[in-house]
């Protein structure tokens, strides 16, 4: 460029940042630009409780995290669930039975074994209740072995399963899936020596573990199926009776068909079975035998059902999507109660989970966002709900829980000191609900 040019550039550039200081006012001119988080995106609200004081009033939690507006004329959710506490009352000359579903929070019987010892060690029982009949993820409560021709199974051996809320190679096309929502398949062809199976469990609980005895075995099969326990040869539905407080059992399935599952129990206090279902989002139900379902419910007293969801619905957190999953959640809910309409249904929210938002890990936004719709849900719907984020201490409460060992790196699980804490909180509100008035 010509040294004139570069020149004129110059003095234009002057020119340009004198007219510049003669409009501009002497305080400056200042420009806010502001850009709306994801929660103005999702019509989130604040929380303006401090954690310590959300962890104190989590039996409370359901009149003040939505809008007036939102809230029926019931004031606790825990009003819904007047079947399971009146069966309470009943558990002296019966087994009361509650089942609790839920995703990998609850693998290793983690949350469940807590539940279960603050329940029956009040209203009696005992056992850790239903078991598949191969394990393949380690639990807690209790140890348990698969034997085929002599040879003991690793979790990636076994007989086939069949999976609700697993792969589609793992799927059945007819819904037989028993309330485990899984089954193992006796069949020689398929598994070579599979017509012949046993299994051992051991409680591995201590000595003042309520799950640790049990005194009768139900079985969950199709009818050409048999299990011996104890000299004793039963079929679906029947139940082989032990010894007082025993804690450890051999059995042997013989038979061609599909094992559903086996409960270690007593004929009186509360069973409670643990059933976690890895990476579900809780859209399953639809997809198991409602006869199937509604015959075990009926059969076994089963006076409360909890539904521990929503985790992975969360989505990526479009305010579209987590509506549309509650709306599939609350379909759920509704085949449950048209399939055990004696029990009390009882949904758990997500606790809270962390991302990462401006360099730092936060709550995700789509945790109390869905907290809320969740409880709406369940207002509509007439079942308990127990937010499970508000009562771990609600937004960031995560990063608390992983600074006291009570939460996994990932943000996410908790450890299982962690789900020993979560079972307490929610041992002590159902507890608080039987004395609502």
């Amino acid at each position: 460029m010509k040294p004139s040019r570069i020149a004129a550039l110059y003095f234009l550039l002057i020119a340009i940042l004198a007219v510049l200081c003669l409009l501009v006012p002497e305080g400056g001119i200042h420009i806010d630009l502001r850009w709306p988080t994801m929660s103005e995106m999702l019509d989130l609200k604040t929380d303006t409780t401090s954690g310590d004081e959300l962890a104190m009033t989590d039996t409370v939690v359901q009149t003040t995290v939505i809008d007036e507006s939102i809230v029926d004329t019931v004031r606790d959710t825990r009003y819904y669930m007047a079947r399971f506490y009146q069966s309470l009352d009943s558990t002296r000359t019966r087994a009361v039975r509650i089942i609790h579903y839920g995703d990998s929070q609850l693998e290793e019987d983690r949350i469940t074994m807590t539940l279960r010892r603050a329940l029956q060690a009040k209203y009696g029982g005992g056992g850790v209740g239903l078991l598949p009949m191969h394990q393949t993820i380690p639990m807690r409560s209790v140890s348990q072995s698969t034997y085929i021709n002599g040879q003991r199974q690793t979790t990636k051996q076994g007989p086939k399963r069949y999976l609700v809320y697993g792969p589609k190679d793992m799927h059945r096309s007819d819904g037989l899936y028993g309330v485990m929502g899984q089954s193992a398949l006796m069949d020689n062809s398929r598994v070579g020596g599979s017509e012949r199976i046993e299994v051992n469990v051991t409680a591995t609980g201590d000595s003042t573990a309520t799950e640790r005895y049990f005194s009768r075995v139900r079985l969950v099969a199709d009818p050409s199926i048999t299990m011996r326990v104890n000299g004793q040869d039963i079929h679906n539905g029947q139940l082989a009776t032990l010894p007082d407080s025993t804690h450890s059992v051999r059995t042997l399935f013989t038979g061609k068909g599909q094992v559903y599952g086996f409960s270690l129990e007593t004929p009186t206090g509360l069973i409670v079975d643990n059933i976690p279902m890895r990476g579900c989002s809780g859209f399953v139900f639809a997809s198991m035998n409602a006869k199937q379902c509604s015959d075990f419910y009926a059969a076994t007293c089963t006076r409360l059902i909890i539904m521990q969801f929503g985790g992975n619905a969360i989505g990526r957190n479009s305010e579209a999507t987590i509506k549309f999953n509650v709306e599939q959640l609350r379909k759920q809910v509704r085949l449950m109660k048209e399939r055990a309409p004696g029990a009390s249904i009882l949904f758990i929210g997500p606790s809270d989970m962390l991302i990462r938002k401006n360099g730092q890990m936060q709550t995700n936004d789509g945790v109390p966002y869905m907290d809320r719709l969740l409880l709406r849900m369940a207002q509509e719907e007439h079942i308990g709900y127990w937010s499970l984020y508000h009562a771990m201490g609600g937004r960031n409460s995560m990063l608390r829980w992983q600074e006291q060992n009570l939460a996994g790196k990932d943000g996410v699980h908790f450890t299982p000191k962690g789900a020993e804490r979560a079972g307490e909180l929610l041992s002590k509100w159902l507890e608080e609900g039987k004395n609502l008035k």
